[in-house]
């Protein structure tokens, strides 16, 4: 099947980071330009002066004044900044802070009106946007959009986990753990891993959310009175999930290969073993949602910042990523549009 370009907007991120030498990197690499058409909102004079930083002379951007003008086979780029907007290397400062909200603004509301299919958020500095109500892009992008039922998914190439509970105090994390709650997000995911990634018929792993989760005669409230009636339902409802496992076994073990992706029940349950085991390529990003959001799994980059040492792959990664997401999205689409009725066969 053909596959479908798509226009991808990407945020710049902190201008003071080495967000700009990774888009850099990545675009004058013409292969990107080929899958996808890349609209960055950003800054000329920035780029400017991060290409004389690294030396860059055989490239440039296309600078365009709306993503309308985006040009086929290059990668387009929108000023969104006045020219008062200063690169100080490696320091985060309240320009920087303010510039990268403008960008994140400018990118959603292209996104949220449909102009873009697709957006890569680039890392900001959430001490420095948190006074603009960002405290957490995927947070902000969901308002955006008023799509609060989401899952966040950690994705590499060997291994997927989805989240059943963001960015939250351990004090909290209780309260998202419902049976409908649970059965909601495996449902989410289930959906999501058979028209994004083209799994016809996906195995989730469940966490458990207290040690030794697996042992019958030492099993905690949580596990028994909810999340093994939540699995139990969702298997009833045709959502293939097994568990509650272990953390350490799952992981330590390579159990999770055996799945096509693994719940966590608290965010470092699942972040912590997903960062050791993805290196230097993982993107996570948002289910249930029409519009897909992707973000690369790459730092800030202040201690790298302007000295031609920061490695694209994850951004890389994250263009894939939304690229083949969005394939599987319109062959899913065609396959299942015109599908025969069921009947039931009755005596």
């Amino acid at each position: 099947m053909e596959r479908i370009k798509i226009k991808v907007g990407i945020t710049q991120g902190d201008i003071n980071g080495t967000s700009y030498e990774i888009m850099l990197k990545t675009f004058q690499e013409q292969r990107f330009n080929e899958i996808c058409t890349p609209v960055i909102y950003g800054s000329p004079k920035i780029a400017a002066y991060y290409r004389k930083a690294l030396n860059i002379n055989n490239f440039s951007f296309y600078s365009i004044a709306n993503v309308d003008e985006a040009a086929d086979r290059k990668a387009n780029l929108i000023n969104v900044l006045d020219d008062n907007a200063k690169v100080e290397l490696g320091k985060g400062t309240t320009m920087s802070g303010e510039a990268s909200v403008v960008s994140l603004e400018a990118a959603v509301a292209d996104f949220a009106a449909g102009k873009t299919s697709a957006l890569v958020l680039n890392p900001v500095n959430t001490s420095l946007t948190a006074e603009n109500n960002v405290a957490d892009q995927f947070e902000f992008v969901k308002r955006k959009l008023q799509s609060e039922n989401t899952v966040t998914m950690l994705v590499n190439n060997t291994l997927r986990v989805a989240l059943l509970s963001g960015v939250t105090p351990m004090r909290d994390v209780s309260k998202h753990i419902s049976i409908d709650n649970i059965v909601t997000k495996l449902h989410i995911i289930s959906d999501a891993l058979k028209s994004d990634f083209a799994i016809d018929k996906p195995k989730i792993a469940v966490l458990g959310y207290n040690p030794d989760c697996m042992n019958a005669a030492t099993l905690e409230r949580e596990e028994k009175d909810i999340i093994i009636p939540a699995i139990e339902r969702a298997n009833a409802e045709d959502v293939l999930a097994m568990g509650p496992y272990n953390a350490d076994l799952v992981f330590g073990t390579n159990l999770f290969r055996q799945f096509d992706v693994v719940l966590a029940i608290y965010y470092e349950q699942g972040m912590v073993p997903f960062r050791a085991l993805s290196y230097d390529d993982g993107v996570s990003y948002l289910l249930g949602m029409p519009n897909l959001c992707v973000a690369p799994f790459q730092s800030i980059g202040y201690d790298e910042a302007g000295l031609d040492k920061a490695q694209p792959n994850a951004f890389q990664s994250a263009i894939y990523l939304a690229c083949d997401i969005m394939a599987n999205r319109e062959q899913y689409k065609q396959l299942t549009s015109n599908q025969l009725k069921k009947h039931k066969i009755t005596d």
